[in-house]
């Protein structure tokens, strides 16, 4: 499986655990779940990311019109602003900085979730550090942990490495990004 099927199949396996959890979390008092299974069989990339984007987007809007129904509105308020969400990828703000001996490992990162994905690529530098990095980290902005994920499939990379925004950047300037993906050996082996 590509990476790209990778990225879209995480996201319906989220999606449909959210529906999941919606229905055993309300009970008999939410009614019936409205929402439609999401079908994974094979069609080509585009049909798949575009159902994908459409089962978030219903997801979110019956979690959230659910929630104000069910719960009182400071309860309401308090989980809405807790809560993760997967942004459309022109809004995710991502740069990406080189920690390999390859020359243009985060160039060629960057033009992956631009030109494929949709990412809004802020920049492709190379990190301040001396060393080469084994693995590639994910890090994210409060409130892009989802999207982080989904960077993680598309570009391949460790799921136990995909943290918060460090206060120590490996970079000199985040340039408001919402994502970085410091670029490691794993993906870039040296040459």
């Amino acid at each position: 499986m590509n990476i790209a099927g990778k990225g879209a199949l995480l996201i319906l396996v989220v999606v449909a655990m959210g529906v999941f959890a919606l229905s055993e979390g309300f009970g008999d008092s939410a009614g019936e779940n409205t929402s439609q299974p999401v079908q994974t069989t094979k069609v080509d990339e585009q049909t798949q990311d575009q159902e994908t984007e459409e089962a978030v987007d219903q997801s979110t809007s019956e979690t959230t019109s659910e929630s104000q129904s069910e719960e009182s509105e400071e309860t309401s308020q308090e989980s809405s602003s807790s809560t993760n969400v997967l942004h459309p990828p022109a809004e995710v703000r991502v740069l990406v900085a080189n920690g390999t001996e390859v020359t243009g490992a985060a160039g060629a990162t960057l033009d992956t979730l631009v030109a494929t994905q949709g990412y809004n690529g802020v920049q492709a530098v190379n990190d301040t550090g001396e060393e080469v990095i084994v693995k590639t980290y994910v890090y994210y902005s409060q409130g892009y942990e989802l999207d982080a994920q989904n960077i993680r499939l598309i570009i391949n990379g460790d799921k136990d490495f995909v943290l918060p925004m460090p206060v120590e950047l490996p970079i000199e300037d985040l340039l408001d990004a919402n994502v970085l993906v410091h670029v490691g050996a794993d993906l870039f082996p040296g040459g």
